[in-house]
């Protein structure tokens, strides 16, 4: 049964922290009449024949030749309702906001990931250019648009336009500032095209992150973690503290720190906020996180001081993790895209609005409430 098969390969990406990240990424099988996809806020990782939302193709795909709003708020609006209107009867959970994405996708399976490997590539100064002398004509490259309706209509007709050029359908999808999409007609397609990026992708890595550990000084933690403590909107935060060799070259000063300030993916803005705060002298605290919270209209997940290391906080002690898993992987990201031609941040109007989307608060507090470590 194919749903068993999409439950199989939804599990094998889901589980591998090369791939994803708490509850990111989405996948899908399709039959003649029906497309199965991740319902919004359940986890690849864990995931079981239940965590699928069935929706109607034909419903589905007729969303694009609608005319929908100017205003973006207004259009996401009227996108979800429909999205929600093309569930087959009796279905009762939510869809993922790629749905329409993934239909408009020939392929029978589809699988949508963010591996920090390829994010080094989408989210570089280069990252286009590089991709053209590595995957050929394999692939086809989306520059980054909001997640939703507007991203599958950008992907439907740079598919057009792929057709027209090669006459025939790429298998490999990069999402500029988001992830990778591949499709294929069954399970060996999917991993073997998978097996092919990472493979061409290392060989072009001239430095992987290290993080192995670093000796710290625990009364300066302790220290600092009362001082994040005792400010008055983390005093019923959970706390996470850590460091490792990577994390020690960022945080020698604001300069060095500058590759991970702020968001590359979505992701990032939906788990550890819209920019990560650095501390370069703890008398200043809180006036950091003040002036933080003013920029950005909430308080930091993510907090770094200076020669030390760095503090997540999170109203449970799972979205603290997870912010701290979502650091990690800017990290990883930055380190990456050294190889690439430097680092590429998605930019402020593109975080403003992911920050303050209802979807991803949405799928964000889902994740949360259900998730256990």
């Amino acid at each position: 049964m194919s749903i068993k098969e999409l439950v199989e390969i939804s599990r094998f990406y889901g589980k591998d922290p090369n791939f994803l990240m708490a509850g990111g990424g989405n996948t899908s099988f399709k039959d003649e009449k029906y497309i199965f996809i991740k319902a919004s806020g359940f986890e690849l990782a864990s995931i079981k024949e239940d965590g699928f939302v069935k929706l109607n193709r034909n419903t589905l795909e007729s969303i694009l030749e609608k005319e929908y709003p100017t205003d973006i708020n207004l259009r996401e609006k009227i996108f979800l309702q429909e999205l929600i209107a093309s569930c087959a009867n009796g279905e009762t959970k939510r869809p993922s906001i790629e749905s329409l994405l993934h239909a408009i996708l020939p392929q029978k399976y589809i699988v949508h990931t963010h591996p920090a490997l390829v994010n080094g590539l989408t989210c570089s100064k280069n990252g286009f250019y590089i991709a053209k002398k590595l995957f050929d004509y394999r692939y086809v490259w989306i520059p980054y648009v909001t997640p939703g309706y507007t991203l599958a209509k950008s992907v439907k007709n740079r598919l057009s336009v792929y057709q027209k050029k090669y006459n025939l359908l790429p298998s490999i999808i990069f999402l500029e500032n988001h992830g990778l999409i591949v499709g294929a007609e069954n399970l060996v397609e999917i991993k073997s095209i998978h097996n092919f990026i990472m493979k061409t992708l290392k060989k072009q890595i001239n430095r992987k992150p290290d993080f192995s550990p670093v000796k710290i000084d625990e009364e300066k933690i302790k220290k600092v973690y009362n001082y994040i403590k005792n400010y008055p909107a983390f005093k019923e935060m959970y706390i996470i503290f850590k460091n490792n060799a990577e994390i020690s070259k960022v945080i020698r000063d604001s300069d060095s720190f500058k590759k991970v300030h702020s968001a590359y993916t979505p992701d990032h803005i939906v788990y550890a906020g819209p920019e990560m705060l650095f501390i370069e002298n703890l008398e200043n605290i809180e006036d950091n996180i003040d002036k933080y919270n003013r920029r950005n209209g909430c308080y930091p997940r993510v907090i770094a001081v200076k020669m030390l290391g760095v503090f997540t906080t999170g109203i449970k002690e799972i979205a603290s993790h997870i912010a701290m898993i979502s650091f990690l992987d800017a990290l990883k990201i930055a380190t990456y895209t050294e190889s690439f031609g430097g680092y590429k941040f998605m930019d402020k109007n593109q975080i403003d609005f992911i920050n303050s989307w209802q979807v991803e608060e949405f799928r964000s507090n889902i994740i949360m409430n259900n998730k256990t470590i």
